[in-house]
């Protein structure tokens, strides 16, 4: 199973997700910058991931770049350090995702898929979409509180509600509502098969 997909949520009251998929050999800079597009962000901000559990704690932290030693004095590795299969332990794996520290935007990840890679298919890219993302610069900056939440921090969501996609997301296929990869078409304006 080379392919993980994963269902990447804003925290925001859009909604709006995407789902991605991406090479288990592939690093977790890829996977930032895939997000990046996705969502329509063409900063240059700061960036880190959390390897998550299914509450949300933020575990192991893997930042965009150095910003100095962890507590227990070791030094973590970069995204373009990491692959994304280093750290799948669960059939459900998820992640935290942090973009600018000021606006202090949030991501959900989830591994909803993993298979085979398809031949000619380049990775990672975008297999579904679901909302209208806000702007990036639309959140007003949060200059007391522009720093990241403690390690020991859980990031909560209402599970039931985001990832109840049959029910809350409307992600019945037969109303046509949202489209696989290869399949029916995408939302208006949006391209499914974008490609890095």
């Amino acid at each position: 199973m080379g392919i993980y997909r994963f269902r990447v949520l804003i925290d925001d009251s859009s909604e709006a997700f995407r789902d991605i998929e991406i090479r288990s050999s592939q690093t977790f800079f890829d996977l930032h910058k895939a997000i990046k597009k996705a969502f329509g962000f063409i900063g240059e901000e700061m960036a880190c991931f959390y390897v998550s559990d299914a509450e949300w704690t933020k575990g192991i932290e893997i930042p965009l770049a150095d910003m100095g030693f962890a507590e227990d004095g070791a030094m973590p590795l970069m995204m373009d350090q990491v692959q994304i299969g280093d750290h799948i332990r669960d059939t459900d794996q998820r992640f935290v995702y942090a973009y600018d520290f000021l606006h202090m935007w949030m991501f959900m990840l989830e591994l909803v898929d993993a298979h085979d890679p398809i031949k000619g298919k380049r990775y990672p890219q975008v297999v579904l979409s679901h909302g209208t993302p806000p702007g990036e610069h639309s959140r007003e900056l949060n200059l007391a509180d522009g720093i990241l939440p403690d390690e020991d921090d859980t990031y909560r969501a209402d599970t039931e509600e985001v990832y109840d996609a049959d029910e809350d997301m409307g992600f019945d296929e037969e109303e046509g509502d949202h489209h696989e990869e290869g399949g029916h078409g995408h939302e208006e304006g949006h391209d499914p098969s974008q490609e890095w």
